[in-house]
């Protein structure tokens, strides 16, 4: 970390929290299994930088509530079937997810509506928050930077179904989004979506290579906004610098919802048509960084 931080009596604390989520992805051919999860386990864990005994927690629960937890299990609440069928839909902000329902004539993909909350993709919440315990706690002060602490890339997943789907993380604070992140988990070249019918929808501005959603009601289109999860991922030894960018700044003490997503995106019905039942573990493993001045 950065040497300057103890000169200027800059306090920091870091703090772990891992989310695992059972990922069993399948596609349209068999379609018996696809996303398993409605009930996901969340582990916490904090470790303490200081000389003092104060540490930087981070509490996962229920705000409405007031149902929070340092350690052991939590649960993801989702309106997800368990369990559910992936089928390919597109977003470009989380907020709407658009489906194709048929195509037209010429094969392609041209009627659209859109998906139902978390029925054809994966959708779980979970409420998030920081605090300082120990003696130095109400010295503390600052915000608390998130990162990824791991690899968003399902373990044991097959090439393919990593070029498929997507991550989205989007964290709120009193209803209003703050940060909203989607991620690709394998960008090399290779995939089979390329060999499969085009997309085109009647919508003004729209050009091969951007995203659908749904906003207001209708159909909309945008640029793809996916980004690598690596720019986010914090580094692993003593001597490890944290990333560039976070995944959100928080207040201490306060509470913020983290929606979490996972998906196949596209927009034509076969597109996902060769992916068969694969499996694997999708971690969200979250690294907390406090930076502020202390007395």
């Amino acid at each position: 970390m950065n040497n300057d931080s103890t000169k200027t009596k800059l306090r920091f604390a870091q703090a772990g929290a891992a989310i695992m989520l059972l990922v069993i992805a399948g596609a349209l051919v068999a379609a018996t299994y696809a996303w398993f999860t409605s009930n996901a386990a969340v582990n916490t864990n904090s470790v303490a930088v200081r000389s003092d005994d104060s540490q930087l927690v981070i509490e996962l629960g229920d705000a409405s509530s007031n149902t929070w937890s340092q350690a052991g299990d939590a649960a993801l609440s989702s309106n997800s079937p368990d369990p559910l069928t992936l089928y390919p839909v597109s977003t470009f902000d989380l907020d709407g997810f658009a489906e194709c329902t048929r195509t037209n004539d010429a094969g392609e993909a041209a009627h659209f509506e859109q998906a139902e909350d978390g029925q054809h993709f994966y959708h779980g919440w979970i409420d998030v928050r920081a605090n300082v315990a120990g003696a130095g706690a109400s010295k503390a002060t600052g915000v608390v930077n998130l990162y990824l602490g791991d690899t968003l890339a399902p373990s044991g997943a097959n090439v393919e179904l990593l070029r498929a789907a997507r991550v989205g993380l989007k964290l709120s604070q009193g209803g209003t989004v703050v940060a909203s992140r989607i991620f690709t988990l394998d960008d090399s070249a290779g995939a089979n979506r390329a060999e499969h019918p085009a997309t085109r929808p009647t919508l003004s501005g729209y050009s091969d290579g951007m995203l659908l959603g749904w906003q207001n009601g209708q159909l909309a289109c945008s640029a793809d906004v996916a980004q690598d999860f690596n720019a986010f991922l914090m580094g692993t030894g003593e001597t490890a610098a944290r990333p560039q960018n976070a995944l959100l700044t928080m207040n201490l003490g306060t509470a913020y919802r983290l929606d979490v997503y996972y998906y196949i995106e596209g927009t034509d019905l076969d597109s996902a048509d060769y992916l068969y039942g694969d499996t694997g573990i999708v971690h969200v493993d979250l690294f907390a960084a406090l930076d502020g001045q202390g007395a």
